[in-house]
């Protein structure tokens, strides 16, 4: 895991269906094109197509296909479609913390299912098994009843509870809110960072996006992050890395260059400094056994 700023986000306002104690919906496009954003509701993301990053609280990671992610209430989130991305879809399922009533969630078989959402606050990534099974029974969402949906997503909880194939991504969400405004400036830097990390990309061009001279945008970034622009360009670039590594045959030193690292005993100090193994080491792991 990548720690990353603590980044403010946007606040979205979700709407339940009439017949349903949850909403869910089936996404797609090009890429994904949601905000940085927070909800209280708990949300259970399945990315179906695409690949990029994705952001959770001060976290970053890679994701790519059968990605299945729960996240709990007001922790921010976005997934960045990679540039090469031609299609991006997911089916996310958001439900509010008392959806199962304090009654039944405090009964004694929902214990696993109660701990499970506690987790759920820091984020829980669901792998495995586990996440295939996820994938196949969600793909049938659309021709269930709502009563039908409910005992799948109680299932489907149960059945990460019961595992071990999940891991919480240790994310923290922010301690403020900002204003609308800056939330806005924020998502724009955020994307523009994203899809321009590759190549060198000095602070005063970054500033420009944000409307913002360089000294005032250093003081705007790192007061609604916690962190410097450059400490955030390089945890984007680091996740980068880590997906190419899995993906291509390429150098080390061709890897670290086309995700904007010039030099490379720097790339392989901050890797090792931000993953606790060397480049070489997270290829291996990334290979099918």
């Amino acid at each position: 895991m990548v720690t990353q700023s603590r980044t403010k986000s946007q606040f979205e306002r979700i709407e339940m269906p009439a017949d349903s104690s949850f909403a869910w919906k089936d996404m797609t496009g090009v890429h994904f094109t949601a905000p940085f954003h927070h909800h209280p509701e708990i949300e259970l993301t399945l990315i179906t197509e695409g690949y990029g990053q994705r952001l959770v609280g001060d976290t970053v990671e890679p994701f790519h296909s059968g990605d299945v992610v729960l996240l709990g209430p007001h922790l921010p989130h976005v997934w960045f479609s990679d540039a090469r991305c031609t299609v991006s879809s997911a089916i996310v399922m958001q439900f509010h913390p008392e959806t199962f009533g304090g009654g039944i969630l405090k009964a004694q078989e929902m214990e696993s299912i109660r701990t499970l959402l506690l987790l759920a606050a820091r984020g829980v990534v669901i792998q495995g098994e586990t996440a295939q099974e996820m994938q196949r029974r969600l793909s049938g969402l659309a021709t269930l009843t709502p009563v039908q949906r409910l005992t799948l997503l109680v299932e489907l909880l149960e059945k990460v509870a019961l595992t071990a194939d999940h891991r919480c991504l240790e994310a923290k969400a922010p301690e403020e809110t900002v204003s609308p405004v800056d939330r806005k400036r924020l998502d724009e830097v955020l994307r523009y960072i994203h899809a321009n990390h590759q190549r060198a990309l000095p602070l005063p061009e970054v500033a420009r996006v944000a409307g913002l001279g360089p000294e005032s945008f250093s003081r705007f970034f790192r007061r609604v992050t916690g962190h410097t622009y450059i400490e955030t360009l390089i945890q984007i670039r680091l996740a980068s890395a880590l997906a190419l590594l899995g993906e291509s045959t390429d150098t080390i030193a061709a890897v670290a260059y086309a995700c904007g690292f010039e030099d490379l005993s720097n790339f392989n100090r901050q890797f090792r400094r931000s993953y606790g193994i060397t480049p070489s080491e997270a290829r291996r792991r990334a290979q099918p056994e």
